[in-house]
């Protein structure tokens, strides 16, 4: 008799769980979706690092070789500045952290020596900057500078919009900035400086880099893996049921 039920049970067909099967064929399609998807972001990121490589490793430029359809071109080159910085009408954009340390960073407009203006970010400053109660670097007169161009937009949709009624600024608007600042001849992108010599005081450095967070390979791995483990669940399962 023992020897009839193992033979039977041997001989049991493979039967698929209907149910199961039906939540975990859409299970498997997004992760496997997600996972073709982050690959494509993979090739895409390093499609930008690369060029922003490119465009950082050129020599620099100067404000009287860039225009208005120029900007999406030389975004990310380096460009030399001579002027005079306007520090009573600087600005202050919120939520910036500096190893861990909350603060702001440091936008103060710059007279071109050349005519004109521009916007500076001149990097991080605690949250003690408005109070003057740290050393606080404000150069006087005609200076020499060298930054990064960049242009305006939020980091991501989850920022807050500014508020310049209140002096509330999250991220770089350069039109509603130069309008506050009340400058009329602004230039339409931010300049972001480039690293300086270590200085006592504020703001610090490094200001401009060119690194940007590439973990699609891992994002995609992990799409992949939780992919391979739900084929191997559902496999284990329907064989264990079977016995």
């Amino acid at each position: 008799i023992n020897t009839n039920t193992a033979m039977t049970a041997e001989r049991r067909p493979f039967r698929i769980d209907f149910w199961l099967t039906v939540c975990a064929i859409p299970v498997l399609t997004v992760l496997l979706g997600l996972g073709f998807w982050q690959v494509e972001r993979l090739e895409w990121k390093q499609d930008i690092i690369i060029e922003r490589a490119e465009r950082f490793a050129a020599p620099p430029i100067t404000v009287r070789e860039i225009t208005g359809a120029d900007l999406r071109r030389v975004e990310h080159r380096r460009v030399a500045l001579r002027g005079r910085y306007l520090h009573d009408r600087e600005i202050l954009i919120l939520n910036s952290v500096r190893y861990g340390q909350t603060g702001f960073d440091l936008v103060t407009p710059m007279v071109l020596e050349d005519g004109g203006s521009v916007l500076v970010n001149r990097g991080w400053v605690p949250r003690a900057w408005p109070s003057g109660q740290v050393v606080r670097r404000r150069p006087a007169g005609i200076v020499d500078v060298t930054g990064v161009l960049r242009g305006s937009g939020k980091g991501n949709p989850w920022i807050p919009d500014n508020d310049p009624k209140r002096s509330q600024w999250f991220f770089a608007d350069i039109a509603q900035m130069a309008a506050h600042a009340g400058l009329k001849d602004a230039r339409s992108f931010i300049v972001k400086l480039a690293p300086g010599r270590d200085e006592n005081g504020y703001p610090k450095g490094p200001h401009a880099s060119q690194k940007i967070r590439n973990k699609h390979l891992e994002y995609a791995i992990t799409w992949f893996g939780l992919a391979a483990a739900l084929v191997v669940i559902y496999v284990v399962y329907h064989v264990k049921r079977r016995e």
